[in-house]
């Protein structure tokens, strides 16, 4: 049965002994801290890497007490919630709920992802921010002394059962409660102590509020409070009554049933499509598309080169000040801000590389031939932007050297743990995709030849894999494995055809549903903090259909960009079918996305009151005007409005992701002051960012003229 602790403020007198005693047991060093305007006795603040438990001070109003105010105390620590949010956020079950009761953490886990930090709705985890080596610190219900088994025997006599309860209800119980000397605090099973805060109720009316602070917030906490006066007034949150991981467990629970059920549905549109194109070969109307592709023959070390030099120069000495002075030391991140520029960055980027699996689906799955020859630069896009992504997440955890722990551990509906997996693999795909292109520059035919046999089969494998991490069910995994098993034998390449990477397009494909999805999967947890115009139960399907438009409009940019510094021919039609697909990915995720709000009537209220303006800005400069824009032919096919339209909507999907992070969201600090602290990118933060981004042009810029990634043409004249 699990325990909880029963705080009665009615008798708590203030002397503060928990607090002493929690920093005494969990061998807590002291702050050095003075009395603050406002906050009475209380002291220090509130929680800390270095204070896990404070005696919150309030004056109330009373006309019965001396003076006409009243002193009230109120112990504020972990609440252990029945299911915690930090649990079902950590992707290594390094913050995990123990069958007694406590929700502890186990720091030989811990990668320093911060997820626990913003996913908490009480505002407890924090971060030991001036360590090389931070870890997540919290109260854990002194579950080392509840787990502590009776002596055998005392004075040479052995225990009698009495005996063993008696140091049980005296020594296993957390040290708060045990030191309480006004007995203020109780400890037991859950439904025990509820009973008992009733009948206490029950016997004392006038004494207590009507409402057990714990029985359901959040869907029920360890903690449970008894006031005299109402909550609010003592500044506890109100995170409503719903389990906060209860949204996520719905979204991730979908995602192996999905990953076979997308894999097979792409299948059957790549049959569909392929015998559409051999009726109309048959029929003369269609034809193949396969240029032949060149290295760039361009100077490599011109001016812009040689900035993008400097700036990955820079970015680099920025990444190694980051573990020289630490990630406290580098950053401006704090308790309230755990995630700062660097994660902004990875959503972004994630979602602008968007188009390497759009456009892979296009070609190869919908057999848009017409497509071929942007294809290569779009893989090599992604495989660069991706590859740069784990760099920052690299930077921005706090022990990165415990990232093998994502292989060995196992959590229920962590969508960091699946977007981690998921992403980690689709890299590997993009590798697949693009090696047969160095393969083809240096005459690897034997390569060739092994990538041809087995490329197909170690999509099975990953997709298997990937379904098993995911669901832990070998049944699961089995039908994985026959059904991508099945495709990749009925898509394989007969002899003397040439080979098309049909099943690693399926798996770029897939993963990148479930990887774009799950990402707004992360936010499902932060109802209290996100602002209503973004909070959604269905965020991961807004955040897939916004990257399938932000990823085919970076790819126009990218190509338009190609044409202009390398004086190439524009190849417009192509850009303008792209613009097309842009223009409906836009307008589908626009429509789903207002749509959602008005189904849970919040359309009228989402263009007034606080981030309204974010929001409108956001749906008209980056939903409105490029949909405008690009709504015709005639339009798609002219380079400027082409251009500006595709910026525009590349635009807004990069300041959705930014006010997910940042602006639309309600971050409250620390308890119990919540006091949120400001946040401004330092200036390694920037370097990383800025570094990163110049590495993947310049690296681009480079493969192109090491490798035949662009279609062989002549130079075009100057204009």
């Amino acid at each position: 049965m699990s325990k909880a602790t029963l705080i009665d403020m009615t008798k708590c007198v203030g002397c503060r002994s928990c607090q002493v005693t929690c920093k005494q047991w969990n061998d807590l060093p002291a702050e050095k801290t003075q009395l603050q305007p406002g906050l009475g006795l209380q002291n220090p603040r509130k929680l800390s890497a270095s204070t896990f438990t404070v005696l919150q001070s309030h004056e109330v109003e009373d006309a019965a007490a001396p003076g006409g105010l009243r002193y009230l105390f109120a112990k504020r620590q972990c609440m252990h919630c029945d299911e915690p949010a930090c649990a079902s956020a950590c992707p290594v079950t390094a913050m995990h709920k123990t069958a007694e009761g406590p929700v502890v953490y186990d720091d030989a886990k811990c990668i320093g992802c911060r997820y626990c930090m913003w996913a908490c709705p009480f505002g407890v985890p924090t971060a030991e921010w001036d360590s090389l080596a931070p870890k997540i610190r919290k109260c854990t219900h002194c579950y080392d002394r509840l787990s502590q088994p009776p002596p055998a025997e005392r004075n040479g006599q052995a225990l009698s059962d009495e005996d063993r309860k008696r140091f049980a209800a005296a020594h296993a119980v957390p040290a708060c409660v045990k030191q309480c000397p006004a007995g203020a605090l109780q400890y037991g099973d859950r439904e025990e102590l509820l009973k008992e805060a009733r009948a206490r109720m029950a016997k004392a009316p006038g004494k207590y509020v009507d409402h057990i602070y714990g029985e359901k917030e959040a869907g029920g906490t360890g903690m449970l409070y008894l006031s005299p006066v109402a909550f609010d007034q003592l500044g506890f949150p109100d995170v409503g009554t719903k389990s906060y991981p209860a949204p996520s467990k719905v979204a991730l629970g979908a995602v192996p049933p999905a990953v076979i059920g997308v894999g097979l549905a792409l299948g059957g549109a790549y049959a569909v499509s392929k015998r559409k194109l051999e009726v109309e070969k048959a029929e003369g109307k269609a034809h193949d598309h396969h240029p032949e592709f060149a290295p760039l023959q361009k100077k490599l070390w011109t001016p812009a080169n040689l900035a993008l030099a400097a700036l990955m120069a820079f970015g680099g000495i920025s990444f190694l000040a980051r573990f020289a002075l630490g990630l406290g030391g580098a950053t401006n991140l704090s308790d309230t801000y755990a995630w700062g520029l660097w994660i902004v960055f990875d959503l972004v980027w994630i979602a602008v590389a968007a188009g390497a699996f759009a456009t892979a689906g296009l070609i190869y799955v919908l057999q848009r031939k017409d497509l071929y020859s942007i294809g290569r630069s779009a893989v090599l896009m992604g495989l660069l932007s991706y590859s740069f992504v784990t760099v920052t997440l690299l930077a921005d955890l706090g022990l990165p050297w415990h990232f093998y722990q994502l292989g060995l551990q196992a959590p229920e509906h962590s969508a960091m743990f699946e977007v981690s997996w998921c992403v980690g693999l689709y890299v590997t795909v993009l590798l697949a995709e693009f090696l047969p292109v160095p393969f083809e520059r240096w005459g690897l035919t034997k390569a060739q030849a092994i990538w041809k046999k087995w490329a197909p089969w170690y999509v099975v494998f990953a997709l298997t894999l990937f379904v098993f991490l995911l669901s832990r069910n070998v049944a699961y995994a089995a039908v994985a494995a026959a059904a991508f098993g099945f495709l990749a034998w009925a898509f394989r390449t007969k002899d003397g055809e040439k080979p098309q990477p049909i099943l690693l397009a399926i798996a770029a494909v897939t993963f990148s549903t479930m990887h774009q999805s799950s990402l707004g999967s992360l936010f499902l947890l932060m109802p209290d903090k996100l602002a209503r115009q973004w909070w959604s139960p269905v965020m991961p399907v807004s955040f897939f259909l916004s990257s399938i438009a932000a990823g085919v409009a970076l790819v126009i940019l990218v190509e338009m960009w190609i044409a202009k510094a390398w004086k190439r021919e524009l190849r417009v039609a192509q850009l303008a079918a792209l613009g097309k697909v842009a223009f409906w990915a836009l307008l589908v995720f626009e429509a789903f996305r207002l749509g959602d709000l008005a189904v849970r009537g919040q359309l009228a209220g989402a263009f007034a009151g606080p981030k309204s303006g974010l929001f409108a800005a956001e749906v008209v400069l980056g939903g409105v005007l490029p949909l405008a824009l690009l709504a015709t032919d005639k339009a798609r096919r002219s380079p400027g409005l082409l251009a500006l339209g595709a910026a525009l909507a590349c635009g807004g999907v990069v300041f959705n992701r930014v006010n997910v992070v940042m602006f639309a969201m309600n971050l409250k600090g620390i308890a119990p002051v919540f006091e949120p602290q400001a946040y401004a990118p330092s200036v390694f933060e920037w370097g990383v960012s800025v570094g990163l981004v110049a590495a993947t042009i310049f690296l681009f810029g480079l493969g192109a003229r090491l490798m035949p990634v662009l279609p062989k043409e002549e130079a075009a004249s100057p204009r």
